[in-house]
C-alpha cells in the first residue's frame, strides 16, 4: 500500500460524498444517495481488482477515492436515523445485497476487460 496515493485519493473521494450528498434529500434517516454512492463503490472497487494497475494506482483508486467515497460509517449514521423496519429493508438490502452482487459484476467486467486486451 502507498500511503501517500491513499491519502490524496481519499481526499478527493471524500469531496466526491461531500458533493454528491450535499443539498436536498436525506432530512434525516435514509438517504437513496447513499445506497447508491455506495453500490456504485462497490462496482468499481470489483472492476479494480480485476484489472492489472500499477500499485501506486491501486492504492489512489482503491483505497483512496473508492474507500472514503463509499462508507459504512455513512451508511450506519443513516441507518440508526432511520425507522428500523425502514432502516433494513431499504438501507441494508441496497448497500449489502446490491453493493456484493454490483462488486460480483464489477470483477466479471474487469476480467473481461483484461482479457479481451490480453487477446488484442
Amino acid at each position: 500500500m502507498h500511503p501517500f496515493a491513499v491519502a490524496m485519493g481519499g481526499a478527493v473521494g471524500t469531496l466526491l460524498r461531500l458533493l454528491l450528498t450535499t443539498g436536498g434529500g436525506g432530512g434525516g434517516g435514509w438517504d437513496l444517495r447513499i445506497s447508491v454512492i455506495n453500490v456504485v463503490g462497490a462496482f468499481l472497487l470489483g472492476v479494480l481488482a480485476r484489472i492489472p494497475v500499477r500499485p501506486q494506482v491501486r492504492s489512489l483508486l482503491g483505497s483512496g477515492v473508492l474507500g472514503s467515497l463509499t462508507s459504512f460509517s455513512a451508511l450506519s449514521i443513516a441507518l440508526a436515523d432511520a425507522t428500523p423496519g425502514y432502516a433494513v429493508a431499504l438501507g441494508l438490502l441496497t448497500s449489502i445485497v446490491l453493493g456484493v452482487a454490483a462488486a460480483a459484476v464489477g470483477m466479471w467486467l474487469g476480467r473481461f476487460l483484461t482479457s479481451r486486451a490480453e487477446a488484442a
